[in-house]
């Protein structure tokens, strides 16, 4: 992950960007609620804004992005993607840990929600985050600013 390039994304990038979080969510989202793609597809494109998103490039390749929102009290992670074929390799933690740097700097808590049975829970726990609350399909989780990388 040496050669890492970030920056932020341009509307010319939501439809990668709607790719990708089909191929990592679709089967998530259809074994918890069903995949209706009309919802899905106006869902991601109405509600997350292109400047939300950091695009993570590697030899000037898209291999992974995030979305935040910042909220008035703390930052909310809408989403971490990473192409199938390069997960578990460090781009995850590495896309968590500049947002986790970003809420530092600006005295944040960051927070999400991840469905129970995404496997990425592990993965939040592991980055310091813990549950705070929980419905019938998913945990919402914090990490608190106060405790530091």
């Amino acid at each position: 992950m040496n050669n890492l390039h970030f920056r932020k994304a341009q509307k010319s990038d939501m439809d990668w960007l709607y790719e990708t979080f089909k191929l990592t969510m679709q089967d998530y989202i259809t074994r918890t609620w069903g995949w209706d793609e009309l919802f899905q597809h106006h869902g991601f494109h109405d509600n997350l804004p292109p400047s939300s998103f950091s695009i993570a490039s590697l030899e000037n390749a898209d291999i992974g992005a995030c979305s935040v929102l910042e909220r008035q009290d703390h930052l909310w992670l809408e989403m971490v993607l990473v192409l199938p074929e390069k997960q578990n390799a460090g781009l995850g933690s590495v896309l968590l840990k500049n947002v986790q740097q970003s809420a530092l700097k600006k005295g944040k808590n960051v927070r999400l929600s991840v469905l129970k049975l995404n496997p990425a829970l592990r993965f939040y726990q592991r980055l310091g985050f813990r549950v705070i609350s929980e419905d019938q399909w998913s945990y919402k989780m914090e990490w608190s600013h106060s405790h530091g990388l």
